[in-house]
């Protein structure tokens, strides 16, 4: 009996050890020539890529650093400006964005900071910031859906809507103008 359980036993670790494949891990530069975007997975040398990717953004003049696995992106996402401080943070799992992400401007203040439930979208705080540090946004989100108060403010401090979302319903000041004037004297718009 016990050499069958030992056959047994080895058979299943040598198969075992068979079937696994090995994940190259690489880190490369977004220029590289051999990666390859197709149908939202990123390919290295028509395999799925697994690794760090290393862009230079030119517009936001930022150092981004992404992890990915099996050609999805999955960890996190740092972007640096040229001085190392932080730009931005983001978290992805599988490709969706997850957990807490946050940005800063140049100054160093606060530029948002959102957050994500497992499934991707909105669920929790949602804060915006302008460059002066003045709160431009604060929302509240269940399962990507507007609950709760929601505030927003101008660039000097004023309020610019102040609602809360009840039901899918929204009570308070918006903020939003009209685009078309009412004509009160007959029934036409």
């Amino acid at each position: 009996m016990k050499q069958i359980l030992s056959i047994f036993f080895f058979s299943f670790l040598f198969l075992s050890c068979e079937k696994e494949e090995k994940v190259v891990s690489y880190e490369i530069d977004a220029t590289n020539s051999d990666l390859k975007l197709e149908n939202g997975v990123l390919l290295y040398k028509s395999k799925s890529f697994t690794g760090f990717l290393n862009h230079y953004d030119k517009v936001n003049q930022t150092q981004n650093r992404t992890h990915y696995l099996s050609g999805k992106k999955d960890g996190k996402e740092l972007k640096k400006y040229r001085n190392d401080q932080i730009a931005e943070e983001r978290f992805f799992r599988k490709g969706m964005k997850v957990g807490t992400h946050k940005s800063f401007w140049p100054n160093g203040i606060p530029k948002f900071e959102y957050h994500f439930n497992d499934e991707g979208v909105y669920h929790g705080n949602f804060k915006e910031w302008y460059t002066n540090g003045q709160l431009a946004k604060e929302f509240h989100y269940v399962q990507g859906k507007e609950d709760g108060p929601q505030k927003m403010w101008r660039y000097d401090g004023k309020i610019r809507a102040n609602y809360v979302v009840k039901n899918g319903e929204r009570f308070g000041l918006i903020g939003l103008k009209k685009c078309y004037a009412v004509n009160t004297k007959n029934e036409e718009i």
